[in-house]
Protein backbone atom coordinates (compact mmCIF):
# COMPACT_ATOMS: atom_id res chain seq x y z
CA UNK A 1 0.00 0.00 0.00
CA UNK A 2 1.51 3.46 -1.22
CA UNK A 3 2.01 5.59 1.92
CA UNK A 4 0.28 8.98 1.48
CA UNK A 5 1.44 11.05 4.70
CA UNK A 6 4.93 12.16 5.43
CA UNK A 7 4.97 12.99 8.94
CA UNK A 8 7.10 14.15 11.38
CA UNK A 9 7.07 14.26 15.39
CA UNK A 10 7.95 17.21 17.57
CA UNK A 11 9.10 16.03 20.68
CA UNK A 12 10.11 17.32 24.37
CA UNK A 13 14.01 16.39 24.98
CA UNK A 14 13.10 15.62 28.82
CA UNK A 15 10.22 13.20 30.36
CA UNK A 16 8.87 11.25 27.63
CA UNK A 17 5.05 9.82 28.41
CA UNK A 18 4.78 5.94 27.32
CA UNK A 19 1.74 7.13 25.67
CA UNK A 20 3.83 9.41 23.36
CA UNK A 21 5.95 6.34 22.28
CA UNK A 22 2.88 4.05 21.69
CA UNK A 23 1.86 6.88 19.44
CA UNK A 24 4.95 6.57 17.63
CA UNK A 25 5.00 3.12 17.11
CA UNK A 26 1.24 3.34 15.36
CA UNK A 27 2.31 5.49 12.34
CA UNK A 28 5.76 3.27 12.14
CA UNK A 29 3.15 0.74 11.46
CA UNK A 30 0.86 2.06 9.81
CA UNK A 31 1.55 1.56 6.19
CA UNK A 32 -0.05 4.78 5.10
CA UNK A 33 2.55 7.11 6.95
CA UNK A 34 6.04 7.51 6.78
CA UNK A 35 7.77 8.46 9.63
CA UNK A 36 10.28 11.11 8.51
CA UNK A 37 12.14 12.63 11.64
CA UNK A 38 11.53 13.20 14.76
CA UNK A 39 12.32 17.38 16.13
CA UNK A 40 13.38 17.77 19.45
CA UNK A 41 12.84 20.83 21.53
CA UNK A 42 13.78 22.19 24.48
CA UNK A 43 13.30 24.58 26.77
CA UNK A 44 15.40 27.63 28.04
CA UNK A 45 15.77 29.17 31.73
CA UNK A 46 14.63 33.06 31.76
CA UNK A 47 16.05 33.58 34.49
CA UNK A 48 17.16 31.86 38.23
CA UNK A 49 13.52 32.60 39.52
CA UNK A 50 12.57 30.00 36.07
CA UNK A 51 15.33 27.53 36.43
CA UNK A 52 13.73 27.65 40.48
CA UNK A 53 10.34 26.68 39.50
CA UNK A 54 11.44 24.25 37.25
CA UNK A 55 13.96 22.46 39.76
CA UNK A 56 11.47 22.19 42.18
CA UNK A 57 8.64 20.89 40.19
CA UNK A 58 10.80 18.62 39.00
CA UNK A 59 11.27 16.95 42.35
CA UNK A 60 7.35 17.18 43.29
CA UNK A 61 6.44 15.19 40.07
CA UNK A 62 9.60 12.59 40.90
CA UNK A 63 7.14 11.74 44.11
CA UNK A 64 4.04 12.28 42.33
CA UNK A 65 5.62 9.55 39.50
CA UNK A 66 6.41 7.39 42.25
CA UNK A 67 3.57 7.44 44.19
CA UNK A 68 1.52 7.06 40.90
CA UNK A 69 3.76 4.12 39.19
CA UNK A 70 4.10 6.71 36.07
CA UNK A 71 7.10 5.66 34.28
CA UNK A 72 8.69 8.79 31.68
CA UNK A 73 11.44 7.98 29.30
CA UNK A 74 13.96 10.32 27.81
CA UNK A 75 15.52 11.19 24.50
CA UNK A 76 18.00 8.68 24.72
CA UNK A 77 15.49 6.06 25.00
CA UNK A 78 13.97 6.66 22.24
CA UNK A 79 16.84 7.81 20.10
CA UNK A 80 18.04 3.87 20.69
CA UNK A 81 14.95 2.94 19.27
CA UNK A 82 15.75 5.19 15.91
CA UNK A 83 16.71 1.83 14.07
CA UNK A 84 13.58 -0.21 14.25
CA UNK A 85 11.09 2.70 13.95
CA UNK A 86 13.15 3.45 10.56
CA UNK A 87 13.61 7.17 11.61
CA UNK A 88 16.86 8.25 9.47
CA UNK A 89 16.81 11.77 10.80
CA UNK A 90 16.94 13.82 13.96
CA UNK A 91 16.87 17.29 14.34
CA UNK A 92 17.09 19.72 17.31
CA UNK A 93 15.83 22.98 17.34
CA UNK A 94 16.70 23.95 20.88
CA UNK A 95 18.15 26.74 18.99
CA UNK A 96 16.61 28.66 15.80
CA UNK A 97 19.12 27.45 13.02
CA UNK A 98 18.34 28.51 9.51
CA UNK A 99 20.10 25.31 7.93
CA UNK A 100 18.55 23.19 10.29
CA UNK A 101 15.01 24.78 8.77
CA UNK A 102 15.78 24.35 5.43
CA UNK A 103 17.19 20.80 6.05
CA UNK A 104 13.39 19.96 7.77
CA UNK A 105 11.68 21.68 4.48
CA UNK A 106 13.87 19.64 1.83
CA UNK A 107 12.02 16.53 3.09
CA UNK A 108 8.88 17.97 2.27
CA UNK A 109 6.71 17.30 5.18
CA UNK A 110 3.04 17.09 4.80
CA UNK A 111 2.68 17.90 8.39
CA UNK A 112 4.28 17.72 11.69
CA UNK A 113 2.66 16.58 14.76
CA UNK A 114 3.68 18.39 18.00
CA UNK A 115 3.91 16.61 21.11
CA UNK A 116 6.06 18.98 23.27
CA UNK A 117 5.12 21.84 25.47
CA UNK A 118 8.47 23.56 24.98
CA UNK A 119 7.61 25.22 21.41
CA UNK A 120 5.30 27.64 19.63
CA UNK A 121 3.75 25.02 17.20
CA UNK A 122 3.73 28.30 14.95
CA UNK A 123 6.97 28.46 14.68
CA UNK A 124 6.79 25.38 12.18
CA UNK A 125 3.49 25.64 10.66
CA UNK A 126 5.47 27.13 7.52
CA UNK A 127 8.14 23.89 7.12
CA UNK A 128 5.15 21.43 6.37
CA UNK A 129 2.22 21.26 3.67
CA UNK A 130 -0.33 21.04 5.98
CA UNK A 131 1.22 22.64 9.03
CA UNK A 132 1.18 21.69 12.76
CA UNK A 133 -1.56 19.78 14.69
CA UNK A 134 -1.24 19.95 18.40
CA UNK A 135 -3.27 19.49 21.41
CA UNK A 136 -3.88 22.44 23.58
CA UNK A 137 -5.69 22.44 26.75
CA UNK A 138 -7.00 25.44 28.85
CA UNK A 139 -4.64 28.56 28.28
CA UNK A 140 -3.61 30.88 31.43
CA UNK A 141 -5.73 34.54 30.99
CA UNK A 142 -3.28 36.01 33.13
CA UNK A 143 0.64 36.07 33.16
CA UNK A 144 1.15 33.79 35.33
CA UNK A 145 1.10 30.42 32.76
CA UNK A 146 1.06 27.27 34.03
CA UNK A 147 1.22 23.78 32.12
CA UNK A 148 -1.84 22.41 30.63
CA UNK A 149 -4.39 20.49 32.80
CA UNK A 150 -3.06 21.68 36.11
CA UNK A 151 -5.33 24.41 37.52
CA UNK A 152 -7.99 22.64 36.39
CA UNK A 153 -6.85 20.45 39.60
CA UNK A 154 -5.86 23.59 41.59
CA UNK A 155 -9.03 24.82 40.99
CA UNK A 156 -11.09 21.73 41.64
CA UNK A 157 -12.50 21.67 38.27
CA UNK A 158 -15.25 18.97 37.31
CA UNK A 159 -13.40 18.42 33.71
CA UNK A 160 -10.61 19.07 31.74
CA UNK A 161 -11.07 20.24 28.26
CA UNK A 162 -8.34 19.63 25.68
CA UNK A 163 -8.60 20.88 21.32
CA UNK A 164 -6.86 18.95 18.41
CA UNK A 165 -6.05 22.01 16.59
CA UNK A 166 -4.13 22.71 12.74
CA UNK A 167 -2.02 25.73 11.96
CA UNK A 168 -2.15 25.90 8.79
CA UNK A 169 0.60 27.31 6.65
CA UNK A 170 0.26 31.24 5.55
CA UNK A 171 -2.82 31.19 8.13
CA UNK A 172 -3.17 33.21 10.96
CA UNK A 173 -6.03 31.16 12.81
CA UNK A 174 -5.84 27.98 13.96
CA UNK A 175 -8.57 24.94 12.67
CA UNK A 176 -10.82 23.28 15.58
CA UNK A 177 -10.47 19.75 14.33
CA UNK A 178 -11.90 18.20 17.97
CA UNK A 179 -12.26 18.66 21.38
CA UNK A 180 -13.55 17.11 24.78
CA UNK A 181 -13.51 17.17 28.62
CA UNK A 182 -13.03 14.61 30.22
CA UNK A 183 -13.56 14.27 34.60
CA UNK A 184 -10.74 15.77 35.87
CA UNK A 185 -8.29 13.28 37.90
CA UNK A 186 -7.02 14.13 41.44
CA UNK A 187 -3.44 14.45 40.65
CA UNK A 188 -1.96 16.66 38.08
CA UNK A 189 0.46 13.62 36.66
CA UNK A 190 -2.92 11.40 36.52
CA UNK A 191 -4.53 13.99 34.76
CA UNK A 192 -1.93 14.57 32.52
CA UNK A 193 -1.49 11.28 31.51
CA UNK A 194 -5.19 10.69 30.98
CA UNK A 195 -5.11 13.25 28.30
CA UNK A 196 -2.06 11.69 26.75
CA UNK A 197 -3.65 8.61 26.63
CA UNK A 198 -7.11 9.27 24.82
CA UNK A 199 -5.09 12.13 22.79
CA UNK A 200 -3.11 9.28 20.71
CA UNK A 201 -6.55 7.75 19.68
CA UNK A 202 -8.10 10.84 18.58
CA UNK A 203 -4.86 11.97 16.92
CA UNK A 204 -5.09 8.62 15.14
CA UNK A 205 -8.75 9.50 14.03
CA UNK A 206 -7.63 12.46 12.73
CA UNK A 207 -4.41 11.40 10.58
CA UNK A 208 -7.26 8.43 9.50
CA UNK A 209 -9.43 11.07 8.47
CA UNK A 210 -6.86 13.10 6.57
CA UNK A 211 -5.87 9.79 4.77
CA UNK A 212 -9.10 8.94 3.20
CA UNK A 213 -9.73 12.99 2.49
CA UNK A 214 -12.80 13.03 4.73
CA UNK A 215 -11.91 15.63 7.52
CA UNK A 216 -13.86 18.27 8.48
CA UNK A 217 -11.45 21.84 9.23
CA UNK A 218 -14.41 24.36 8.82
CA UNK A 219 -14.34 25.61 12.57
CA UNK A 220 -11.66 28.52 12.65
CA UNK A 221 -10.90 29.86 15.86
CA UNK A 222 -9.93 32.97 16.63
CA UNK A 223 -10.17 32.99 20.12
CA UNK A 224 -7.55 30.30 20.87
CA UNK A 225 -4.33 31.98 21.92
CA UNK A 226 -1.40 29.75 20.39
CA UNK A 227 1.70 29.49 22.74
CA UNK A 228 4.42 27.31 24.26
CA UNK A 229 2.51 27.02 28.07
CA UNK A 230 5.15 26.98 30.99
CA UNK A 231 6.30 23.78 32.41
CA UNK A 232 6.66 24.59 35.69
CA UNK A 233 4.02 26.40 37.88
CA UNK A 234 4.90 29.68 39.96
CA UNK A 235 6.69 28.51 43.46
CA UNK A 236 3.15 30.12 44.64
CA UNK A 237 1.01 27.77 42.53
CA UNK A 238 3.63 25.17 43.40
CA UNK A 239 2.91 25.87 47.27
CA UNK A 240 -0.77 25.63 46.76
CA UNK A 241 -0.43 22.29 45.08
CA UNK A 242 1.42 21.01 48.13
CA UNK A 243 -0.94 21.79 50.04
CA UNK A 244 -4.01 20.59 48.25
CA UNK A 245 -2.04 17.04 47.89
CA UNK A 246 -1.27 17.07 51.31
CA UNK A 247 -4.74 17.59 52.32
CA UNK A 248 -5.75 15.10 49.75
CA UNK A 249 -3.44 12.26 51.23
CA UNK A 250 -5.56 13.62 54.32
CA UNK A 251 -8.50 13.07 53.31
CA UNK A 252 -8.34 9.74 51.69
CA UNK A 253 -6.55 8.09 55.04
CA UNK A 254 -9.78 9.53 57.10
CA UNK A 255 -11.82 8.12 54.43
CA UNK A 256 -11.28 4.25 55.70
CA UNK A 257 -12.77 5.28 59.08
CA UNK A 258 -15.57 6.91 58.04
CA UNK A 259 -19.23 5.17 57.29
CA UNK A 260 -20.06 3.23 54.22
CA UNK A 261 -22.10 5.41 51.66
CA UNK A 262 -25.00 3.19 49.75
CA UNK A 263 -27.26 3.85 46.92
CA UNK A 264 -31.10 3.64 47.78
CA UNK A 265 -34.24 4.40 45.11
CA UNK A 266 -37.06 6.57 45.99
CA UNK A 267 -40.27 6.14 44.53
CA UNK A 268 -42.98 9.36 43.10
CA UNK A 269 -46.05 7.79 42.13
CA UNK A 270 -46.76 10.45 39.59
CA UNK A 271 -45.35 12.01 36.13
CA UNK A 272 -42.16 13.39 36.59
CA UNK A 273 -43.29 16.85 35.41
CA UNK A 274 -45.20 17.21 38.89
CA UNK A 275 -42.18 15.11 40.43
CA UNK A 276 -41.87 16.61 44.43
CA UNK A 277 -39.34 14.22 46.30
CA UNK A 278 -40.75 15.31 49.66
CA UNK A 279 -43.54 13.11 48.86
CA UNK A 280 -41.89 9.98 47.59
CA UNK A 281 -40.73 7.00 49.67
CA UNK A 282 -37.81 5.03 49.29
CA UNK A 283 -37.45 1.14 49.03
CA UNK A 284 -35.50 -0.12 52.29
CA UNK A 285 -32.41 -1.53 51.03
CA UNK A 286 -31.73 -5.69 52.35
CA UNK A 287 -28.89 -6.00 54.55
CA UNK A 288 -25.44 -5.99 52.91
CA UNK A 289 -26.92 -5.40 49.73
CA UNK A 290 -27.71 -1.48 47.86
CA UNK A 291 -30.67 -0.62 45.20
CA UNK A 292 -29.70 1.99 42.23
CA UNK A 293 -30.43 2.34 38.95
CA UNK A 294 -34.66 2.05 39.03
CA UNK A 295 -36.24 1.41 35.27
CA UNK A 296 -40.44 1.09 36.04
CA UNK A 297 -42.36 -0.43 33.81
CA UNK A 298 -46.33 -1.12 34.02
CA UNK A 299 -47.51 -4.56 33.23
CA UNK A 300 -51.11 -6.20 33.68
CA UNK A 301 -52.05 -3.29 35.80
CA UNK A 302 -49.53 -4.00 37.88
CA UNK A 303 -46.16 -1.45 38.79
CA UNK A 304 -43.05 -2.86 38.80
CA UNK A 305 -39.31 -1.39 39.10
CA UNK A 306 -35.94 -2.96 38.08
CA UNK A 307 -32.99 -2.09 40.20
CA UNK A 308 -29.50 -2.80 39.94
CA UNK A 309 -29.24 -5.01 43.40
CA UNK A 310 -25.28 -4.94 44.73
CA UNK A 311 -24.22 -7.32 47.21
CA UNK A 312 -21.44 -6.39 49.20
CA UNK A 313 -20.05 -9.20 49.96
CA UNK A 314 -20.07 -10.50 46.76
CA UNK A 315 -18.87 -6.97 44.99
CA UNK A 316 -21.42 -7.44 42.19
CA UNK A 317 -24.28 -6.55 41.21
CA UNK A 318 -27.79 -8.88 40.09
CA UNK A 319 -31.34 -7.42 38.57
CA UNK A 320 -33.49 -7.49 41.19
CA UNK A 321 -38.05 -6.52 40.65
CA UNK A 322 -40.13 -4.70 43.36
CA UNK A 323 -44.17 -4.57 42.61
CA UNK A 324 -44.67 -1.16 43.61
CA UNK A 325 -47.62 -0.04 45.81
CA UNK A 326 -48.98 3.72 46.65
CA UNK A 327 -46.73 3.75 49.96
CA UNK A 328 -44.25 1.12 49.95
CA UNK A 329 -42.63 -1.42 47.33
CA UNK A 330 -42.36 -5.46 47.69
CA UNK A 331 -39.70 -7.64 46.35
CA UNK A 332 -40.77 -9.78 43.81
CA UNK A 333 -37.39 -11.78 43.20
CA UNK A 334 -34.17 -11.64 41.49
CA UNK A 335 -34.85 -11.43 37.80
CA UNK A 336 -31.51 -11.50 36.26
CA UNK A 337 -28.05 -12.96 37.52
CA UNK A 338 -24.68 -13.38 35.96
CA UNK A 339 -21.09 -14.76 36.84
CA UNK A 340 -20.08 -10.80 36.21
CA UNK A 341 -21.59 -7.20 37.30
CA UNK A 342 -25.01 -6.27 36.11
CA UNK A 343 -26.62 -2.66 36.50
CA UNK A 344 -28.52 -0.54 34.60
CA UNK A 345 -31.53 -2.61 33.53
CA UNK A 346 -33.06 -0.88 31.01
CA UNK A 347 -36.50 -2.20 29.64
CA UNK A 348 -38.34 -1.51 25.97
CA UNK A 349 -41.40 -3.49 24.48
CA UNK A 350 -41.02 -4.40 20.72
CA UNK A 351 -43.68 -6.73 18.92
CA UNK A 352 -45.90 -7.06 22.01
CA UNK A 353 -42.45 -8.92 23.69
CA UNK A 354 -40.34 -6.68 26.83
CA UNK A 355 -36.70 -7.09 26.29
CA UNK A 356 -33.77 -5.71 29.17
CA UNK A 357 -30.39 -4.55 27.85
CA UNK A 358 -28.98 -4.21 31.35
CA UNK A 359 -25.13 -2.85 31.76
CA UNK A 360 -22.68 -5.63 31.58
CA UNK A 361 -19.13 -3.57 30.90
CA UNK A 362 -17.75 -6.04 32.86
CA UNK A 363 -18.21 -8.52 30.54
CA UNK A 364 -16.74 -6.32 27.99
CA UNK A 365 -20.36 -6.42 26.13
CA UNK A 366 -23.55 -5.26 25.26
CA UNK A 367 -26.05 -7.87 25.81
CA UNK A 368 -30.25 -8.33 25.14
CA UNK A 369 -32.21 -10.40 27.14
CA UNK A 370 -36.27 -11.10 26.43
CA UNK A 371 -38.70 -11.54 28.95
CA UNK A 372 -39.73 -15.57 28.91
CA UNK A 373 -41.78 -15.07 31.77
CA UNK A 374 -42.08 -11.76 32.75
CA UNK A 375 -40.73 -10.71 35.53
CA UNK A 376 -38.69 -12.94 37.10
CA UNK A 377 -38.03 -14.82 33.58
CA UNK A 378 -35.62 -13.58 30.83
CA UNK A 379 -33.25 -15.73 28.53
CA UNK A 380 -30.11 -14.07 26.28
CA UNK A 381 -30.95 -13.66 22.96
CA UNK A 382 -28.00 -11.44 21.27
CA UNK A 383 -24.88 -10.15 22.01
CA UNK A 384 -25.02 -6.55 20.10
CA UNK A 385 -21.30 -5.73 20.77
CA UNK A 386 -18.43 -7.39 22.36
CA UNK A 387 -15.54 -6.87 23.01
CA UNK A 388 -16.14 -3.06 24.12
CA UNK A 389 -15.96 -1.46 27.16
CA UNK A 390 -19.95 -0.25 27.49
CA UNK A 391 -22.26 0.99 30.12
CA UNK A 392 -25.43 2.23 30.57
CA UNK A 393 -27.07 1.30 26.98
CA UNK A 394 -30.31 2.11 25.95
CA UNK A 395 -32.77 1.05 22.89
CA UNK A 396 -35.84 3.23 21.96
CA UNK A 397 -37.64 4.11 18.36
CA UNK A 398 -38.14 7.52 16.53
CA UNK A 399 -39.12 8.49 13.46
CA UNK A 400 -39.32 4.55 12.28
CA UNK A 401 -35.27 4.07 13.12
CA UNK A 402 -34.11 2.06 16.29
CA UNK A 403 -31.43 3.84 18.61
CA UNK A 404 -29.10 2.44 20.87
CA UNK A 405 -27.36 4.90 23.26
CA UNK A 406 -24.27 3.72 25.07
CA UNK A 407 -21.59 5.11 26.72
CA UNK A 408 -18.21 3.63 25.03
CA UNK A 409 -14.89 4.46 26.34
CA UNK A 410 -13.12 3.70 22.37
CA UNK A 411 -9.68 2.44 23.88
CA UNK A 412 -11.40 0.52 26.83
CA UNK A 413 -10.15 3.07 29.54
CA UNK A 414 -11.67 2.70 32.53
CA UNK A 415 -13.25 6.66 31.65
CA UNK A 416 -17.02 6.01 30.67
CA UNK A 417 -18.40 9.17 31.95
CA UNK A 418 -17.09 11.39 29.51
CA UNK A 419 -18.74 10.42 25.68
CA UNK A 420 -22.09 9.20 24.41
CA UNK A 421 -22.26 7.50 20.89
CA UNK A 422 -24.93 6.42 19.16
CA UNK A 423 -26.44 3.91 16.96
CA UNK A 424 -29.17 3.10 14.32
CA UNK A 425 -31.02 0.38 12.49
CA UNK A 426 -34.13 -0.62 11.16
CA UNK A 427 -35.12 -3.83 14.00
CA UNK A 428 -33.79 -3.44 17.45
CA UNK A 429 -33.25 -7.12 17.63
CA UNK A 430 -32.42 -8.61 14.58
CA UNK A 431 -30.47 -5.65 12.99
CA UNK A 432 -27.34 -4.37 12.38
CA UNK A 433 -26.23 -1.38 14.06
CA UNK A 434 -24.70 1.49 12.30
CA UNK A 435 -22.52 4.22 14.37
CA UNK A 436 -23.63 7.67 13.92
CA UNK A 437 -21.01 10.28 11.67
CA UNK A 438 -20.83 12.59 14.65
CA UNK A 439 -19.45 9.92 17.32
CA UNK A 440 -19.22 10.66 19.80
CA UNK A 441 -22.30 13.33 19.92
CA UNK A 442 -21.51 14.08 23.33
CA UNK A 443 -17.67 14.58 24.87
CA UNK A 444 -18.45 16.04 28.32
CA UNK A 445 -18.59 14.27 31.61
CA UNK A 446 -21.31 17.08 32.46
CA UNK A 447 -24.08 15.19 30.71
CA UNK A 448 -22.37 12.74 28.62
CA UNK A 449 -23.28 9.54 30.63
CA UNK A 450 -26.67 8.23 30.51
CA UNK A 451 -28.70 8.19 33.45
CA UNK A 452 -32.29 6.99 32.03
CA UNK A 453 -34.71 8.31 30.14
CA UNK A 454 -38.07 9.59 29.66
CA UNK A 455 -40.18 8.40 26.53
CA UNK A 456 -43.29 10.85 25.96
CA UNK A 457 -45.27 10.68 22.92
CA UNK A 458 -44.60 13.23 21.16
CA UNK A 459 -41.08 14.01 23.18
CA UNK A 460 -37.93 12.04 24.22
CA UNK A 461 -35.41 13.15 27.49
CA UNK A 462 -32.44 11.52 28.02
CA UNK A 463 -30.87 12.37 31.49
CA UNK A 464 -27.69 12.77 31.56
CA UNK A 465 -25.27 12.22 34.57
CA UNK A 466 -23.54 15.27 36.19
CA UNK A 467 -19.68 14.38 37.18
CA UNK A 468 -17.78 16.37 39.90
CA UNK A 469 -14.42 16.81 40.76
CA UNK A 470 -13.64 14.20 43.54
CA UNK A 471 -16.78 12.22 43.08
CA UNK A 472 -18.02 8.99 41.36
CA UNK A 473 -21.18 9.48 39.54
CA UNK A 474 -23.18 11.36 42.04
CA UNK A 475 -23.19 15.21 40.96
CA UNK A 476 -26.94 15.07 39.97
CA UNK A 477 -28.39 14.51 37.01
CA UNK A 478 -30.04 16.51 33.65
CA UNK A 479 -32.96 15.98 31.92
CA UNK A 480 -32.53 16.60 28.58
CA UNK A 481 -34.76 16.95 25.09
CA UNK A 482 -33.79 15.78 22.26
CA UNK A 483 -34.51 18.15 19.42
CA UNK A 484 -32.34 16.83 16.75
CA UNK A 485 -31.89 12.99 15.84
CA UNK A 486 -30.60 11.91 12.92
CA UNK A 487 -27.69 10.00 11.27
CA UNK A 488 -26.28 12.77 10.29
CA UNK A 489 -27.22 15.31 13.50
CA UNK A 490 -27.90 15.31 17.29
CA UNK A 491 -29.02 18.21 19.82
CA UNK A 492 -30.26 18.24 22.97
CA UNK A 493 -30.83 21.03 25.92
CA UNK A 494 -31.41 20.71 29.46
CA UNK A 495 -35.20 21.49 30.72
CA UNK A 496 -34.08 20.36 34.34
CA UNK A 497 -31.09 19.98 36.36
CA UNK A 498 -31.29 18.41 39.68
CA UNK A 499 -28.70 18.69 42.31
CA UNK A 500 -28.26 16.06 45.03
CA UNK A 501 -29.63 18.14 47.95
CA UNK A 502 -33.29 17.15 47.67
CA UNK A 503 -32.68 15.19 51.18
CA UNK A 504 -30.94 15.75 54.14
CA UNK A 505 -27.63 14.73 54.42
CA UNK A 506 -27.49 13.12 50.81
CA UNK A 507 -23.98 12.77 49.02
CA UNK A 508 -25.13 12.31 45.45
CA UNK A 509 -27.73 11.15 42.87
CA UNK A 510 -27.52 10.27 39.30
CA UNK A 511 -29.93 8.14 37.84
CA UNK A 512 -34.04 9.61 37.39
CA UNK A 513 -37.00 7.33 34.97
CA UNK A 514 -40.35 8.20 34.53
CA UNK A 515 -42.90 6.07 32.35
CA UNK A 516 -45.88 8.94 33.12
CA UNK A 517 -47.34 7.46 35.73
CA UNK A 518 -44.38 6.42 37.95
CA UNK A 519 -40.96 8.15 38.86
CA UNK A 520 -38.04 6.78 39.87
CA UNK A 521 -34.67 8.20 41.12
CA UNK A 522 -32.01 6.91 43.13
CA UNK A 523 -29.24 8.59 45.66
CA UNK A 524 -26.63 7.95 48.05
CA UNK A 525 -26.26 8.46 51.45
CA UNK A 526 -24.28 6.65 54.47
CA UNK A 527 -25.38 3.72 55.36
CA UNK A 528 -28.63 3.08 57.72
CA UNK A 529 -28.93 6.68 57.11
Amino acid sequence: MEKTLKLSIVLPEQQLSQHSIDFIHWCHTNPQIELVCFIWTTSKYKSLKNFIEHWIWKKILFIERLKLKIKRLTKNDLVSQKKSLGVIQIFDLATKNKEVIKQIQDLEIDLHICLSEDINPESLKDYSRLGVLCVQGKSSNNLDKKPYFFEEILNAENKTTFNIICLEPNKRNPILLMQGSFVTHGYFLANQENIFLRQNFYIQKVLQDLILKEIETTEVQKNIGINNQALAPSISYQAKYVLYLVSLIIQRSFAFFKSEDVWNVGIYMGDWKTLDFQKSYVIPNPHNHFLADPFVMSVANKNYCFVEDYDVKKSKGAIAVYELGQECAEMVGIALEESFHLSYPYLFQYDSKIYMLPESGDNNDIRLYEASEFPLGWKLIRIIKRDVLAVDSMIFEHEGRWWLFSNINPIGDRDVCSELSIFYSDNPINGDWLPHEKNPVIFDPSSARNGGIILEESSIYRVGQNQRFGTYGGGGFSVNKIIDLRPGGYQEESVLKVEPNFFEDIKGSHHFHSNGVISAFDFLSQKNS
